[in-house]
Protein backbone atom coordinates (compact mmCIF):
# COMPACT_ATOMS: atom_id res chain seq x y z
CA UNK A 1 0.00 0.00 0.00
CA UNK A 2 1.45 3.72 -0.78
CA UNK A 3 0.27 6.63 0.94
CA UNK A 4 -3.02 8.77 0.44
CA UNK A 5 0.07 11.76 -0.13
CA UNK A 6 1.17 9.67 -2.32
CA UNK A 7 -1.96 9.46 -4.60
CA UNK A 8 -2.61 12.83 -4.53
CA UNK A 9 0.55 13.84 -5.81
CA UNK A 10 0.44 11.32 -8.76
CA UNK A 11 -2.94 13.22 -9.68
CA UNK A 12 -1.76 16.63 -9.67
CA UNK A 13 0.99 15.21 -11.75
CA UNK A 14 -1.64 13.30 -14.07
CA UNK A 15 -3.21 16.80 -13.59
CA UNK A 16 -0.32 18.85 -14.94
CA UNK A 17 0.31 16.64 -18.03
CA UNK A 18 -3.42 16.02 -18.94
CA UNK A 19 -3.85 20.20 -18.82
CA UNK A 20 -0.53 20.43 -20.91
CA UNK A 21 -2.49 18.27 -23.70
CA UNK A 22 -6.21 19.53 -23.33
CA UNK A 23 -4.87 23.05 -23.72
CA UNK A 24 -3.54 22.14 -27.32
CA UNK A 25 -7.46 22.80 -28.56
CA UNK A 26 -8.93 25.74 -25.88
CA UNK A 27 -8.30 29.06 -27.06
CA UNK A 28 -6.34 30.74 -23.91
CA UNK A 29 -5.53 28.62 -20.72
CA UNK A 30 -3.84 31.04 -18.25
CA UNK A 31 -0.94 30.74 -16.10
CA UNK A 32 -1.21 27.76 -13.44
CA UNK A 33 -4.53 27.01 -13.95
CA UNK A 34 -5.64 22.98 -14.52
CA UNK A 35 -8.13 21.03 -16.35
CA UNK A 36 -8.25 17.53 -14.34
CA UNK A 37 -8.63 14.30 -16.60
CA UNK A 38 -11.55 13.50 -17.90
CA UNK A 39 -12.96 16.85 -19.58
CA UNK A 40 -15.78 16.94 -22.35
CA UNK A 41 -15.22 19.53 -25.13
CA UNK A 42 -18.63 19.27 -27.20
CA UNK A 43 -19.38 21.59 -30.09
CA UNK A 44 -16.36 22.56 -32.44
CA UNK A 45 -15.70 25.81 -30.19
CA UNK A 46 -13.42 24.88 -28.36
CA UNK A 47 -10.70 27.82 -29.07
CA UNK A 48 -13.72 30.09 -28.78
CA UNK A 49 -13.10 29.06 -24.78
CA UNK A 50 -10.74 31.65 -22.91
CA UNK A 51 -9.67 30.24 -19.09
CA UNK A 52 -7.99 32.73 -16.88
CA UNK A 53 -4.90 32.20 -14.45
CA UNK A 54 -5.09 30.33 -11.63
CA UNK A 55 -8.20 28.65 -12.41
CA UNK A 56 -9.37 24.62 -12.02
CA UNK A 57 -11.57 22.81 -13.57
CA UNK A 58 -12.42 19.59 -11.82
CA UNK A 59 -12.47 16.39 -13.38
CA UNK A 60 -15.92 15.41 -15.59
CA UNK A 61 -16.50 18.11 -16.34
CA UNK A 62 -18.18 19.09 -20.05
CA UNK A 63 -17.24 22.22 -21.59
CA UNK A 64 -19.85 22.78 -24.58
CA UNK A 65 -18.89 25.85 -26.89
CA UNK A 66 -21.44 25.26 -30.05
CA UNK A 67 -20.03 26.62 -32.98
CA UNK A 68 -22.13 23.82 -34.99
CA UNK A 69 -25.16 22.38 -34.44
CA UNK A 70 -26.85 20.08 -36.78
CA UNK A 71 -27.10 22.12 -40.15
CA UNK A 72 -27.24 25.39 -37.80
CA UNK A 73 -23.76 27.55 -37.23
CA UNK A 74 -23.13 30.00 -34.66
CA UNK A 75 -20.24 32.42 -32.95
CA UNK A 76 -20.14 30.98 -29.29
CA UNK A 77 -17.77 32.76 -26.22
CA UNK A 78 -17.18 31.04 -22.88
CA UNK A 79 -14.99 33.50 -21.14
CA UNK A 80 -13.98 31.88 -17.24
CA UNK A 81 -12.11 34.29 -15.09
CA UNK A 82 -8.97 34.24 -12.73
CA UNK A 83 -9.13 32.25 -9.47
CA UNK A 84 -11.80 30.15 -10.00
CA UNK A 85 -12.53 27.06 -8.89
CA UNK A 86 -15.26 24.59 -11.28
CA UNK A 87 -16.35 21.54 -9.32
CA UNK A 88 -16.93 17.74 -9.91
CA UNK A 89 -19.04 16.96 -13.00
CA UNK A 90 -20.03 20.86 -13.84
CA UNK A 91 -21.93 21.21 -17.11
CA UNK A 92 -21.16 24.75 -18.96
CA UNK A 93 -22.53 25.27 -22.16
CA UNK A 94 -22.69 27.61 -24.54
CA UNK A 95 -24.11 28.79 -28.21
CA UNK A 96 -24.22 32.74 -28.04
CA UNK A 97 -22.20 34.27 -24.50
CA UNK A 98 -21.51 33.12 -21.57
CA UNK A 99 -18.78 35.79 -19.22
CA UNK A 100 -17.87 34.35 -15.60
CA UNK A 101 -15.55 36.86 -13.41
CA UNK A 102 -13.33 36.17 -11.16
CA UNK A 103 -13.27 33.68 -7.76
CA UNK A 104 -16.29 31.78 -9.19
CA UNK A 105 -16.54 28.90 -6.39
CA UNK A 106 -19.04 25.80 -7.74
CA UNK A 107 -20.28 22.70 -5.81
CA UNK A 108 -20.58 19.39 -8.17
CA UNK A 109 -23.47 18.75 -10.82
CA UNK A 110 -23.66 22.34 -11.45
CA UNK A 111 -25.52 23.66 -15.06
CA UNK A 112 -24.81 26.41 -17.07
CA UNK A 113 -26.09 26.71 -20.60
CA UNK A 114 -27.25 29.73 -21.89
CA UNK A 115 -29.27 27.49 -25.14
CA UNK A 116 -31.97 24.69 -25.24
CA UNK A 117 -33.21 22.22 -27.64
CA UNK A 118 -36.21 24.15 -29.51
CA UNK A 119 -39.27 26.49 -28.51
CA UNK A 120 -42.71 25.66 -26.82
CA UNK A 121 -44.14 25.11 -29.95
CA UNK A 122 -46.47 21.92 -30.70
CA UNK A 123 -44.78 21.66 -33.91
CA UNK A 124 -40.94 21.42 -32.47
CA UNK A 125 -42.54 18.86 -29.87
CA UNK A 126 -43.05 16.43 -31.90
CA UNK A 127 -39.58 16.55 -32.93
CA UNK A 128 -36.99 14.26 -30.80
CA UNK A 129 -35.45 16.78 -28.44
CA UNK A 130 -31.69 16.04 -30.12
CA UNK A 131 -33.05 17.00 -33.52
CA UNK A 132 -34.38 20.33 -32.50
CA UNK A 133 -32.53 23.49 -33.03
CA UNK A 134 -30.82 25.25 -30.56
CA UNK A 135 -31.83 28.72 -29.08
CA UNK A 136 -30.79 31.28 -26.84
CA UNK A 137 -32.49 33.68 -25.09
CA UNK A 138 -29.56 35.91 -24.23
CA UNK A 139 -25.76 36.06 -22.95
CA UNK A 140 -25.34 34.48 -19.75
CA UNK A 141 -23.07 36.89 -17.04
CA UNK A 142 -21.71 35.69 -13.97
CA UNK A 143 -19.85 38.44 -11.46
CA UNK A 144 -16.61 38.33 -9.21
CA UNK A 145 -16.86 36.14 -5.93
CA UNK A 146 -19.99 34.52 -6.78
CA UNK A 147 -20.62 30.75 -4.80
CA UNK A 148 -22.90 28.42 -6.68
CA UNK A 149 -23.94 25.30 -4.28
CA UNK A 150 -24.15 21.81 -5.99
CA UNK A 151 -26.78 20.84 -8.49
CA UNK A 152 -27.87 24.84 -9.02
CA UNK A 153 -28.64 25.85 -12.61
CA UNK A 154 -28.34 29.00 -14.55
CA UNK A 155 -30.13 29.52 -17.31
CA UNK A 156 -29.99 31.74 -20.35
CA UNK A 157 -30.44 35.39 -20.32
CA UNK A 158 -28.80 35.86 -16.62
CA UNK A 159 -27.35 37.87 -15.10
CA UNK A 160 -25.74 37.82 -12.06
CA UNK A 161 -24.01 40.31 -9.47
CA UNK A 162 -20.55 39.88 -7.65
CA UNK A 163 -20.56 38.60 -3.86
CA UNK A 164 -23.41 36.32 -4.83
CA UNK A 165 -24.71 32.54 -2.94
CA UNK A 166 -26.76 30.57 -4.76
CA UNK A 167 -28.24 27.91 -2.87
CA UNK A 168 -27.58 23.66 -3.88
CA UNK A 169 -30.25 22.75 -6.48
CA UNK A 170 -31.42 26.51 -7.21
CA UNK A 171 -32.79 27.25 -10.63
CA UNK A 172 -32.01 30.76 -11.66
CA UNK A 173 -34.43 31.57 -14.16
CA UNK A 174 -34.05 35.94 -13.66
CA UNK A 175 -31.01 38.36 -12.58
CA UNK A 176 -29.52 38.59 -9.32
CA UNK A 177 -28.77 41.43 -7.54
CA UNK A 178 -24.53 41.80 -5.95
CA UNK A 179 -24.26 40.95 -2.51
CA UNK A 180 -27.38 39.01 -2.00
CA UNK A 181 -28.35 34.95 -1.13
CA UNK A 182 -30.75 33.14 -3.48
CA UNK A 183 -32.56 29.90 -3.36
CA UNK A 184 -34.68 27.71 -4.50
CA UNK A 185 -36.93 26.47 -7.59
CA UNK A 186 -36.86 29.36 -8.97
CA UNK A 187 -34.74 31.29 -7.01
CA UNK A 188 -35.74 33.81 -5.11
CA UNK A 189 -33.49 36.22 -2.46
CA UNK A 190 -33.28 34.82 0.94
CA UNK A 191 -31.19 38.07 2.03
CA UNK A 192 -29.10 41.04 1.52
CA UNK A 193 -25.52 40.28 2.60
CA UNK A 194 -24.02 43.22 4.99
Amino acid sequence: MFPYTLSERTRAFRDVLYTMWICNYIGHMGEHSTISKPCSLQGWGQKRISIGDYTCIQSHGVLGCWERYGEQRFSPSLTIGNHCSIGEYNHITVCNKITIGDGLLTGRFVYIGDNSHGGLSIEEATVPPAERKLYSKGEIVIGNNVWIGDKATILAGVHIGDNVIIGANSVITKDVPSNTMVAGAPARMIKSLN
